[in-house]
């Protein structure tokens, strides 16, 4: 149980928690195993637990009837998903799905109310996190509206791309290997309209893929 509270400890929506509570909430969790590709939950389902991952990352999707998708945002470890609909009642307003073999702690609606009951800084913290949300809501969809896929693109490498674990080496790098398609859920655009931007970023010498990896050489231009 001592690894569960230390993970809850460091999760943003619980940070203001005492030890007991801590304690107690802990103790109502349950860790669970995922494959890759796995479906931790599905828009439009009843929402009854919420989850912390402990380590692998997952993706947050809406997708349509055709199975069109787009995501939404990525979460790694000690990312909180799910919580919203234990506060509303209403269903699940998107799905999630491992990207890797991932574990997470399982904590049901019950405990997460209690724990809300019993400590008003969570209740704010939870409207922060809802607001932190709402604002990237909002920007995702001015983008989608007003950047042409280039700029959209451009904007979703600079913020996959992390600094290199090579020594000496100053490049940015994405630290898994991303599909055009992946790409392309992100971004709202066609797998065929990103490798087709993709291939004059590497034509212009602003990035390289090695085994799949992207490496930003340069910084990429604002316009295209």
């Amino acid at each position: 149980m001592t690894s569960a509270i230390e993970l809850l400890r460091h999760v943003d929506l619980f940070q203001h928690l005492t030890e007991q509570q801590l304690e107690d909430l802990a103790a109502q969790t349950r860790e669970l195993t995922f494959r890759k590709h796995a479906i931790m939950m599905t828009e439009g389902d009843a929402g009854e637990s919420m989850y912390v991952i402990k380590s692998g990352s997952v993706k947050v999707y809406v997708s349509d009837d055709e199975g069109r998708e787009l995501v939404l945002y990525q979460q790694g470890p000690g990312a909180a998903i799910g919580d919203i609909s234990l506060l509303d009642d209403e269903p699940r307003s998107a799905s999630v799905s491992t990207l890797e073999p991932s574990t997470a702690l399982m904590i049901g609606k019950q405990a997460f109310l209690e724990c809300l009951r019993a400590s008003p800084e969570m209740a704010i913290n939870i409207i922060r996190s809802l607001t932190q949300r709402l604002r990237d809501a909002t920007e995702g969809s001015r983008s989608l509206a007003l950047d042409n896929v280039y700029r959209r693109l451009a904007d979703k490498l600079q913020e996959l791309c992390v600094s290199s674990d090579e020594p000496d080496n100053d490049e940015a790098v994405t630290p898994r290997k991303y599909s055009h398609q992946e790409l392309g859920n992100m971004i709202g655009a066609s797998r065929e309209m990103v490798g087709k931007v993709m291939a004059e970023l590497v034509k212009g010498e602003y990035l390289e893929v090695r085994d799949g990896r992207i490496h930003l050489l340069r910084k990429l231009p604002r316009n295209w």
